[in-house]
Formats: C-alpha cells, structure tokens, sequence
C-alpha cells in the first residue's frame, strides 16, 4: 500500500492508541447499536500490526483486539470503502480468516472506513454478528453517517491534545520568559546599586546626581602585578575571587556599597546612592573588616604554601557626582576630586594599615582610635594631613582587637 506510512503516521498523530475509555466514543457505539439493531458494534483502529478497539458494546472492547491479519476491518482500511459479508463463513473471500474460522466464529459483518480529512482511512465503524444477516440500504447509509461521527470525534479530541500541547508549551515559554527576566533583574541589581535597578527598568534612564556628603574608599594588594606575572592566571583570578567575594559580603552588613572592581583593587562607597548620614563609619567599620578578614585568608593561603597578600586602604569623605554611563553595556561610576583624594590615600598607605584623610577622621575621631601622620605630600594637592585608622575605640568594641563594633555602637548607627 503505497499510502500505508502516511496513513499509519496519521493515526499515530491522534495520539489514541492504547488510551484509557472514554464515554464520547461509548456514546456513539450505542447510538449505532440503537439506530441498527445490532447488539454487537465496535470502533476499530488498524494500527501497524494489530487491530485496536477504541470502544464497543455487547462484548468487552478488549475481545476485539487481534493481530492486524485477522482482522475483517484490515479489509476496510485496504478497500477504503464500506464492507458488508453477509455471511463470512459461506464467502471464500473471507472464510479463512482468524475471527471466522476460529472462535468468535463470526458470521455476519457490515464496517464502514473511519476516513478522516486527510483521506486516510484510520480503522472502521463495524458491526458484527454471529449469524447471517441482511443489511438493508438505509442502515449503510446510517452506518456511514455514524461513521463520520465517530471520525469528527476524533478530530476534536486531536484538536483538544494539541490545543492542550499548545498551552503547555505556551505556560512553559511564558515561564521561561519570567526566569529569563528574573535573571536579567537580578544581573541588573548586581550591576546597579541599591534602588537604581528598579528605576532603570521602569524609565530606562537615571538622572546624574550630585551628593555633598559620601565616603568612598580604595584597597589595594601589594606587589600584587609582580605576583601575577609570576602565578597561574586560574588560580590568580580564582584566589581574588575569594578576597572579593568576602568584600562583598561585609558591604551588605553595613550598606556600603561595592562601587567597581579594577585589577586587584576594590572601590567601595557609602552615602551613594542611598544617602547616611554615617557615611565615614561605616566605611571605616567596613575597612577593618576588609582588613581582618585579608588576614584569616591569608593564613588559609600560607597552609597552602602560597604567600600571603598584603593590602593597603585609603579612605576620604567628600562630595561627588553619580550616574550611570553608557547605553548597550551601561555601569555606575562616581566623578569628582573625592574619588581621586581617595585613590592617592591608597597609594599614600602602608601594607595592612588604612589611611584615612583629614575629613574622614573628622567625622570619625569619636568612634577610632587614630594616629595622626602628619602633613604628606600627595600628586595634585601638595602637602595633606593624614592619619592611620587603627581601631575602634574600647568603648564601642566588641572584641580585644577593636575590629567588630559593640551592640552599643551599632545601635547608635541604626543597625540594630
């Protein structure tokens, strides 16, 4: 049959087979029992190699089910056309074949092709019995009729699954499209601070703004380009990863914000974009932390044989400009001499200490203990006052080494 493999993928494409009962099909095998007097009435599907019932009535659907070869409906869907044999067992034609010569012994047998849209016949509307009997005109034309029926059934159970398919796969892509901008909000809060994500993704632009009070900072690792000339750049990037990722984390406890990363230094600020009023310590809580927390790293390195990184900190208050640059890849940045204050102080510290300029410790001096330095000559401003951050003072500390803030001192800064 040259049509056969299309044929066989059509059925196949109603996704019927083997399906559990279902009561529009029930429905209509009596109905045609009813309208043509037959007690025995089935819808079969002639799949690859097998006959498969969808329903029947006077006899268990399942009594239908036979190997394709024995079944009178396979000559149905060959024909494609109406079928009737009056009497099986008296017709060479069919005298032979499984059902009529063996048990049930079926005698009488009229199936019309269950043709659907496409012009293939898929199984056939067949009733059967086991004695001969006439079939008059009117009960054909009605037997083709239901047929039809049973057919149009079909293609609205079809257009049900794919209308189904379709809503799953459409349920699916809409889910696909909120993970998709969940991601990409998430990436944007990553890549803008505070509440400036939100305002991003509803205007799509952010006004520059001017702030007179802010703390930005910088750290730096010594010799930190001579070690990475000589290192495995892997384990480089791996290792800074680390250091950073704990920065991070420590910028969260005291709403400092993580401003950029270049090379191995980390510019960090507080006051911007959410304005604070403790602006300074915060940032200088933040930087003794930076600094503790660089130590227990290192020592975890030393146990590895690796040498330990040592890092300087600068840190400045002033007034700055803020707001975001570019279209395609966009990024916050801050301008103005504070941020440029900030990164000489950096270069003016020392491994393992954090230098703080003169605005900074003015607004700090009740809550550290601090060494003055003395007037140092800085590129661009000539001679500047600057003092080392050495601890928190034992009143607002936590712990002996003045690193953690007491309970006290951080309900004094609100955050607790």
């Amino acid at each position: 049959m040259p049509d056969e493999q299309e044929r066989l993928k059509e059925l196949l494409s109603y996704q019927i087979l083997d399906s559990e009962q279902e009561y529009a099909f029930d429905d209509l095998v009596d109905f045609a029992s009813n309208i043509l007097g037959f007690p025995f009435v089935f819808i079969n599907l002639i799949d690859k190699n097998r006959q498969w019932p969808l329903a029947g009535t006077g006899l268990p659907r399942e009594a239908a089910q036979c190997p394709r070869d024995d079944s009178l409906c396979n000559f149905v869907v060959k024909q494609h056309e109406t079928l009737i044999i009056p009497d099986a067992q008296a017709d060479d034609r069919y005298s032979s074949v499984s059902v009529v010569c063996n048990e049930p012994h079926v005698r009488f047998y009229a199936g019309a092709p269950l043709i659907n849209k496409n012009g293939h016949a898929l199984g056939s509307l067949c009733v059967v019995d086991f004695e001969p009997r006439e079939f008059s005109y009117e009960k054909v034309e009605n037997l083709k009729s239901i047929s039809r029926q049973v057919v149009a059934q079909m293609e609205l159970r079809k257009k049900s699954i794919e209308t189904q398919d379709l809503k799953e796969k459409l349920e699916n892509y809409i889910i696909s499209l909120k993970e998709e901008k969940n991601t990409s909000e998430r990436f944007l809060k990553n890549l803008l601070p505070g509440k400036l994500s939100q305002q991003w993704l509803e205007n799509g632009s952010i006004e520059p703004l001017y702030y007179d009070e802010v703390t930005v900072g910088f750290t730096d690792f010594v010799n930190f380009t001579n070690n990475s000339i000589q290192g495995d750049p892997a384990d480089l990037i791996h290792r800074l990863s680390e250091y950073f990722s704990s920065f991070d984390g420590i910028c969260d406890l005291f709403g400092v914000e993580k401003l950029k990363t270049i090379g191995d230094s980390f510019m960090f600020g507080c006051g911007v974009p959410e304005r604070s009023r403790h602006h300074a310590t915060l940032s200088c809580l933040t930087a003794l932390l930076f600094q503790k927390q660089v130590d227990e790293l290192n020592k975890n390195q030393e146990k590895l044989g690796r040498l330990p990184w040592l890092m300087r900190i600068g840190i400045h208050s002033g007034p700055l400009m803020a707001g975001i640059v570019g279209k395609s890849k966009i990024s916050y940045d801050v301008w103005g001499d504070t941020v440029n204050i900030a990164s000489r102080f950096e270069k003016n510290s020392e491994e393992k200490r954090i230098n703080i300029s003169e605005s900074t410790h003015y607004r700090v001096k009740q809550f550290f203990d601090c060494t003055p330095r003395g007037s140092v000559d800085i590129k661009g401003k000539g001679a500047t006052n600057m003092f080392w951050l050495d601890r928190i003072k034992q009143e607002y500390s936590g712990d002996e080494d003045g690193i953690i803030a007491n309970e006290r001192f951080l309900k004094m800064l609100s955050l607790q």
